[in-house]
């Protein structure tokens, strides 16, 4: 199963990534689209693991938010990865309490390091929108999301726990399926 590790968002974020969506498609650019049920931000991807390493890698998780305290984000504009001048992924980010989104991200880390899971490089908080498939009236969007980004109201993202998720990957697109939700309590 292939499975990752995520901060749900509230609706409120939903709805803001829902309208900068539509105010984009008009423009019909080339993008997989994130669904609105599917927003979230990553903290870690695992991959492929056997059903066999769920309980390991649940109490270890466990044992993170344990560890690790409640903190706060707030939305901070749209950006895209690697960069605007050549845009792949377009994200919603996030800012805040970010030395405490680090401290949960390096908790994480350790603690499946011993499972045999590498830890992260880079660690990037963000919601992704889309994704971006080709060149097609790319630097109108670009120039759009500026604009929007400029205008783009913050909300508040109270981070008091985490998921487990399992993607399940079909012709539809993915399905996000909560397998365990851990409270933060460091």
């Amino acid at each position: 199963m292939r499975i990752f590790i995520a901060i749900p968002v509230p609706e409120a974020i939903k709805e803001q990534a829902l309208q900068i969506k539509t105010e984009l498609s008009r423009l019909k650019p080339d993008i997989k689209w994130v669904e609105y049920e599917n927003y979230h931000i990553t903290l870690k991807f695992l991959g492929e693991v056997k059903e066999g390493q769920l309980n390991e890698i649940k109490t270890r998780l466990s044992m993170t938010a344990q560890a690790c305290p409640v903190f706060n984000f707030t939305t901070a504009g749209i950006g895209f990865f690697p960069n605007k001048n050549r845009p792949r992924v377009m994200w919603l980010g996030v800012k805040g309490e970010m030395n405490k989104a680090k401290f949960l991200g390096e908790r994480i880390d350790t603690y499946l390091s011993e499972l045999g899971f590498e830890a992260e490089n880079k660690r990037s908080f963000h919601l992704t929108l889309g994704r971006i498939r080709s060149e097609r009236n790319l630097d109108e969007t670009v120039l759009t999301t500026s604009r929007l980004s400029n205008g783009l109201k913050s909300y508040d993202l109270p981070v008091e726990q985490f998921f487990l998720m399992e993607s399940r990957l079909s012709s539809s697109g993915p399905q996000y399926l909560v397998l365990e939700k851990y409270q933060l309590e460091g």
